[in-house]
């Protein structure tokens, strides 16, 4: 059972901590980039409490981008490793700001027409 079902992010996201890596096309039209999470995502995301002494958790952070309405969404997946009772991992949506939103825009574009794949 997920504990809940999505975050929020408690301040914008900078241009340095959206490095979009790893990029896989889902189908033909929607690319999902990996984003590094080497900031304090517990400051970030409202609610998550992975970075604290009592649990060995993290999450993986994803830009999911729709070539077809030029839009981006983020997506996490929390590792529970602190499970019990059979818990499992879970996906999150994090809602986000414009401003985020445009960040995510312009290097998901900006990588597309450097692979001049679109």
């Amino acid at each position: 059972m997920k504990p809940f079902q999505n975050t929020a992010l408690l301040r914008p996201l900078t241009i340095e901590e959206l490095q979009l890596e790893d990029p896989e096309w889902v189908d033909d039209h929607t690319i999902t980039f990996y984003i590094p999470c080497w900031f304090h995502v517990d400051s970030v995301f409202a609610g998550i409490h992975v970075e604290t002494d009592q649990n060995d958790d993290y999450i993986n952070l994803y830009c999911i981008y729709d070539t077809r309405v030029q839009s981006v969404r983020l997506s996490m997946i929390y590792v529970n490793n602190s499970a019990k009772n059979g818990e499992q991992d879970f996906e999150l949506e994090v809602e986000i700001d414009a401003t985020t939103s445009k960040l995510l825009l312009n290097q998901a574009v900006e990588w597309l027409q450097a692979e001049k794949a679109y």
